[in-house]
């Protein structure tokens, strides 16, 4: 049994504390109407300011809302890739809703010299390719016109002056025009080129002249004899000898000769064909078959034949055989035909007459008439009728 004393400690007790002895005490309510002590009612949605305490909806899941309060609207609901912070896109939308559309995508550039351009990548919501402007020719203006990398190289309508080697074209100095200079000349060599600037090639090195022997001549081929000077077999062995030498693709003759002495020319042709006897006699039905050889029909068949391959003339037969023949065609540069009677070639050699028309009188009489003229030599008949003979004279 308590006593009154015990009892009345536990009520002054019970009071001072709020509580009854044995009773879990109830709940101390905040002033704000929130959870417990500490709990500040609502601070996750004040903290997150597109979350759902700034309004407004979240429709497209993204994690951002639409209300006015929001500090990162989502300015389309519609589209889950579309929020603030979002990468740009080229699209024609506002991304990352900053109030501008295709920003930030940065430019294109393509191309060198003039024709260097530069573009937005980004075009009206459209990916733009960059496309390099057209070239022009190139002018003396400090530009690479023609848009290769160099500057006022190959200028259009540049002036040039002197010929052969010594040709220039004007310099183009810091954007302007230099006068033209030529320049140095050299002596001629044999090398395709017109070194002393006289335009005109190779010139004393196209025909020569050179005196030799049967005996040397029989060395290339032995049948070429003093007995047997006119021939496919003394044809044969000048052009190995002249094809030896320095400067000289071929050659043919005699142009003179006497005892054992032998006069040739070693030329540079433009080119060494092969033809068939068939080729031939289409271009003149008297040269067919290797016991051809050398007699007018032969001469104007060959002469037909390299004009129809872009030369001017052409002699041989240099070398042949059963089937066909060597022949040499000559270029403009080197022969000039010209129109000739035997009556004017017999003055140069009395032995060369309309019924004598070919042989190493008529050799002799060609050489002394193209000589005569200026050239180095001659051969032919190229063709003939009558009194009339096609001759062709030989630059030096």
């Amino acid at each position: 049994m308590t006593s009154p004393r015990w009892n009345a400690g536990l009520g002054l007790l019970s009071f001072l504390c709020g509580c009854a002895l044995g009773v879990a005490p109830e709940p101390v309510v905040s002033r704000d109407g929130g959870g417990p002590p500490g709990d500040v009612a609502g601070s996750d949605a004040a903290s997150a300011e597109s979350g759902p305490s700034c309004g407004g909806a979240d429709e497209d899941g993204d994690g951002f809302y639409t209300g006015p309060a929001c500090a990162q609207r989502d300015c389309d609901d519609r589209n889950p890739a579309i929020f603030p912070g979002a990468m740009e896109a080229c699209n024609g939308l506002d991304d990352n809703c900053d109030g501008t559309t295709d920003e930030g995508l940065g430019e294109g550039t393509c191309g060198q010299g003039a024709c260097r351009r530069t573009v937005p990548s980004c075009v009206m919501g459209a990916l733009r390719a960059c496309v390099p402007a057209m070239p022009s020719p190139e002018v003396c203006n400090g530009m690479d016109d023609d848009c290769d990398g160099m500057v006022d190289e190959d200028l259009a309508g540049a002036a040039t002056c002197g010929m052969g080697a010594c040709r220039r074209t004007a310099q183009c100095v810091s954007g302007m025009l230099a006068a033209c200079v030529p320049g140095p000349s050299s002596a001629e060599t044999c090398n395709g080129m017109d070194d002393d600037c006289d335009g005109e090639i190779d010139e004393g090195f196209r025909t020569g002249v050179v005196n030799t022997t049967y005996t040397l001549l029989a060395a290339r081929h032995d049948g070429c004899t003093q007995a047997t000077r006119i021939g496919g077999a003394c044809n044969a062995a000048i052009h190995r000898m002249c094809a030896a030498r320095a400067c000289s693709t071929t050659g043919l003759g005699p142009l003179e000769n006497s005892g054992d002495v032998s006069v040739i020319a070693c030329v540079v042709a433009q080119s060494l064909r092969n033809p068939t006897w068939a080729q031939l006699a289409m271009q003149h039905p008297g040269c067919a078959g290797a016991v051809a050889g050398v007699r007018p029909e032969c001469n104007a068949a060959i002469h037909r034949y390299c004009a129809s391959m872009g030369a001017v003339t052409g002699f041989g037969p240099l070398e042949q055989g059963a089937e066909g023949a060597a022949v040499a065609c000559l270029a403009g540069s080197m022969v000039t035909t010209v129109n000739t009677t035997y009556t004017q070639l017999g003055m140069a050699h009395a032995a060369c007459t309309q019924a004598n028309r070919i042989g190493s009188d008529c050799n002799a009489a060609i050489h002394r008439f193209c000589a005569g003229r200026g050239f180095a030599t001659g051969y032919g008949p190229l063709e003939n009728s009558g009194d009339t003979a096609l001759v062709a004279c030989l630059r030096p």
